[in-house]
């Protein structure tokens, strides 16, 4: 009986060997290595050997396998026009060699894997997927403070910027000690945990990672955080207001370029050697007051809430007026004989602003306070712009210009009197 059983185990010994020997043989990187060797000639092979590849960035503390099925992406003569089998594009390598640089430091993904699925980070619980398209711009601020510098390779990264502040974002959300707390601290959102920066995945259809997420909440604001009502609510309960981040109406480029800026801001502390820091920012001269003022407006994100040019129109649930944020057109009416309390309320803000109805929760949109971290001359331009926008009311008619325009009008044709008695 034991010399039975010690056969039977035996046996499933060697047939789990055999198993074993059969799935290590048939993982995806040796299939993809077996085709890329096939199209070698015997002279080529010689110079590129099989197995699992590592690079170890200590200086980086990562170590990426993406070589073992990307085996072409140093050698462009031995390239093809398929992947995992292209060449680096550009001159990229040469300034950032793969013994010094690895790949996912630029490229995301998961450096040890050697899955597809999971190398690429397309599965679940891995925050740093892979950076496709012009999303990979995002990872030269990591090293390369002065962007002007490399301005000719990153194109999405400089617009996605100029909207975020043209947009007025900075109204709102802070970034490295400059901005406002209305909304989210944004200085690491590229990297954020996704539970830390409240990512409700609940309210998209997948892929879920950062990437689709930043797009979709700039898409549709709201989609990701669209509110509770009261009726939906335990007794008691306060209702919640949707996100009060206004509907830019971003085109898809813009939408790719703004995302692309927001996962620029990492957490990321990469050794001095590696970084190219900025120079200090030039001084700012203005030819007007005007223009100066026109400046700060947009600087400290005055129009993410008031609009481009102060014409008002965001939604604000259960603020006065309608529910909508305050147009800036007529703050000379309100203020032009009162310009320190106008100075005193852009410093120390409105907080909360006035409720439509009492009985609901304050408006998620309110007016914040600048305090001293707007200077004095900075404060004095903005008013002198604000005052400018009654400019662009409609200038009530004078009694000679009414005339004029009824003499030039066509007369209107009157209808026939009817003079036929009435029966």
């Amino acid at each position: 009986m034991k010399r039975l059983l010690f056969v039977l185990l035996t046996g499933l010994l060697a047939v789990l060997f055999v198993i074993t020997m059969w799935r290590d043989t048939a993982r995806e990187w040796t299939s993809y290595q077996g085709r890329f060797l096939k199209t070698l000639h015997t002279d080529e092979r010689r110079n590129v050997s099989g197995g699992i590849k590592q690079i170890i960035v200590k200086d980086l503390n990562r170590v990426d396998r993406c070589t073992t099925c990307h085996l072409a992406i140093d050698k462009p003569q031995l390239a093809l026009g398929e992947e995992p089998f292209t060449a680096h594009p550009g001159k990229f390598l040469e300034w950032h060699p793969v013994e010094k640089f690895g790949c996912t430091v630029c490229h995301g993904g998961q450096g040890l894997a050697t899955e597809v699925k999971a190398a690429h980070g397309d599965v679940k619980h891995w925050e740093d997927p892979l950076r496709r398209g012009n999303v990979v711009q995002a990872s030269c601020r990591q090293c390369h403070g002065d962007l002007k510098a490399i301005e000719a390779h990153v194109p999405a990264l400089i617009k996605g910027r100029e909207v975020f502040l043209a947009k007025g974002c900075y109204g709102c959300h802070t970034i490295k000690d400059f901005g406002q707390t209305v909304s989210q601290d944004l200085t690491e959102i590229g990297s954020k945990s996704y539970q830390l920066m409240e990512a409700d995945f609940e309210m998209m259809s997948p892929p879920h990672d950062r990437i689709r997420w930043l797009e979709t909440k700039l898409r549709h604001p709201r989609m990701l955080n669209p509110g509770v009502r009261p009726e939906h609510l335990p007794p008691g309960e306060e209702e919640i207001f949707p996100s009060a981040m206004p509907h830019f109406g971003l085109n898809q480029d813009d939408i790719e370029s703004v995302t692309t800026y927001l996962l620029s801001l990492t957490a990321s502390n990469l050794p001095a050697s590696y970084v190219m820091p900025a120079p200090p920012e030039p001084t700012v001269t203005y030819a007007s007051d005007l223009e100066h003022g026109t400046a700060v407006f947009e600087k400290y994100g005055c129009a993410a809430c008031h609009g481009i040019g102060g014409v008002g129109g965001r939604h604000n649930w259960n603020g006065g007026l309608g529910e909508e944020t305050p147009p800036l057109l007529y703050v000379k009416a309100y203020y032009g004989n009162h310009v320190e309390e106008l100075k005193t309320l852009i410093r120390s803000g409105r907080q909360p602003v006035p409720r439509m109805n009492a009985g609901r929760p304050n408006p998620g949109l309110y007016m914040p306070a600048w305090k001293d971290r707007i200077s004095e001359p900075d404060l004095d331009a903005l008013v002198v712009y604000l005052f400018s926008l009654a400019d662009r009311l409609p200038q009530p008619q004078t009694p000679q210009a009414a005339t004029d325009q009824a003499q030039t009008s066509p007369s209107q044709p009157t209808a026939p009197v009817d003079s036929s008695p009435i029966n």
